[in-house]
């Protein structure tokens, strides 16, 4: 991981968002928010920079009253596309100065925006509960499509590889798509979550080259994947967080994208790393920024040669990891498990260990299972906290336990190997379920004990009962 520091001082305008040009070049947006000086209450600033390695940080356009949600460069026209208050501008680096105002979306408030394989720009509107498709090569006016769902909260928004168009419906907790048809009667619908399945915030989207749609949920500490055809979903916890960072095993995952390989990357906000999700083999790596203190890694956006750019708006930095190096650790476990409430289970794992350091083990569930403050309900703990360096693959296990109260049925649970750089996530699902047995145990016990005293009853003499009858008459 390699960073560059933005600002150098509180005064200074902080990175936001970014989009790289170049393995070299990247794009961002940097902000200054409004304070109060001689008791005047100043407006907030933001500026568009080119930030190029080896030259620096060179600030081409300074805004005022505006903090822009979204900045794209776009490789065909050679223009940095940005949103600003309701505004769709872009500024051409071939005419230096050049700031232009394209379109505007009176009250929408666009959030997030993409360009698809035509060169159209799509937008979500906030404002307005509309998306909105934009194509500069004609300048006609832009068609809205209503979101299914009203006051729906749309965030960010991406194509697929077949060209269609989704969205979130942030505060809807859905997922919308839009197939392109060409008119204003497009089909436009939406997904949610089935029973059992719980996301809070969607927020951010990505399709992989299956067609699979992936979302980071940023009310939480999970990512999760929608699949269009089976309509099936799945969510998965990050790995476990050892920073002392407040809040950090929360993790608000935010901004995520597909690289060139086809792998999942998205940012932690709160953990202050950068991750990818191999989708092939199902191994989460998580990457950790550098720090003291919360660098809170808002953004990040997959570029050329491997190189995947953030932003860590708590330094003053940008920096990118490069994902050509290999990983120095892995670890490998069984897929799934049973687990009963009430019970616990050893799941076996095989952790490889670099050579010249130390590799810690932990356990982390999603935040429905284990949520922030509270007694988790689904648990788990390495046998062995910590392995030595070393060339070989160790084995290792972690017990995992489940609650009285948990809720039936399947979830995922990351078995997190990592160091001071890096952690290294493999996903077991396991599958709570409650036997009736000892309930039903407990009744068959019961009856055959009602069953022997009525029978001891009928069996007394005759005369006995009689006696006891009569006794007890008498006493009366």
């Amino acid at each position: 991981m390699t960073t560059f520091p933005i600002s150098h001082n509180s005064s200074d305008f902080i990175p936001f968002v970014l989009d790289p040009a170049s393995n070299k070049t990247v794009w961002l947006i940097t902000i200054k928010q409004g304070n109060i000086t001689n008791n005047v209450p100043q407006p907030p600033k933001a500026q568009i920079v080119n930030y190029t390695v080896g030259i620096g940080a060179k600030p081409v356009i300074t805004l005022v009253g505006a903090i822009p949600s979204d900045i794209v460069y776009d490789q065909n026209r050679k223009r940095v596309w940005f949103l600003e208050n309701d505004s769709l501008a872009y500024y051409n680096q071939t005419a230096p100065g050049n700031l232009t105002v394209e379109q505007t979306f009176p009250e929408g408030s666009p959030q997030f925006m993409t360009i698809d394989h035509s060169g159209r720009i799509w937008l979500t509107l906030l404002g307005t509960n509309q998306i909105a498709e934009y194509d500069p090569s004609t300048k006609q006016s832009p068609s809205l499509y209503d979101a299914p769902t009203p006051n729906s909260s749309l965030q960010g928004i991406t194509t697929g590889p077949d060209g269609t168009v989704w969205f979130a419906e942030t505060s809807a907790k859905r997922i919308g798509q839009l197939i392109p048809c060409q008119s204003t009667s497009c089909s436009i619908t939406d997904f949610g979550p089935p029973a059992g399945v719980e996301i809070t915030f969607p927020i951010q989207l990505a399709v992989d080259r299956s067609g699979a749609v992936w979302f980071t949920d940023h009310g939480s500490n999970q990512f999760g994947s929608f699949n269009p055809s089976t309509r099936a979903w799945r969510v998965f916890p990050i790995g476990y967080c050892s920073a002392s960072f407040e809040d950090c095993g929360v993790g608000l995952p935010n901004a995520i994208s597909l690289d060139s390989n086809g792998d999942i990357w998205f940012s932690e906000h709160y953990a202050g790393r950068v991750a990818r999700y191999d989708p092939l083999n199902g191994t989460l790596t998580e990457y950790t920024v550098p720090a003291n203190t919360p660098p809170y890694v808002w953004w990040m956006s997959p570029g050329p040669r491997n190189l995947v750019w953030f932003v860590a708006f708590g330094l003053g930095e940008i920096g990118y990891v490069n994902a050509s190096l290999p990983i120095p650790i892995s670890i490998s476990a069984v897929n799934s498990i049973e687990l009963e409430r009430g019970g616990s289970q050893m799941v076996p794992a095989f952790v490889q260990r670099p050579v010249s350091d130390y590799v810690y083990l932990s356990v982390s569930a999603n935040s429905r299972d284990a949520p922030l403050g509270l007694s988790p309900l689904l648990y788990g703990t390495p046998n062995q906290r910590q392995t030595g360096p070393g060339s070989k693959a160790v084995s290792a296990s972690f017990t995992i336990s489940a609650a009285w109260n948990l809720g039936l049925g399947d979830r995922y649970l990351a078995l997190t190997a990592y160091t001071d750089n890096v952690a290294v996530n493999v996903f077991v699902r396991v599958d709570v379920f409650q036997t009736q047995t000892p309930y039903f145990s407990a009744g068959l016990a019961s009856t055959a004990i009602i069953g022997a005293i009525l029978l001891y009853w009928r069996n007394l003499p005759r005369t006995s009962k009689k006696t006891r009858t009569v006794n007890v008459q008498s006493e009366d």
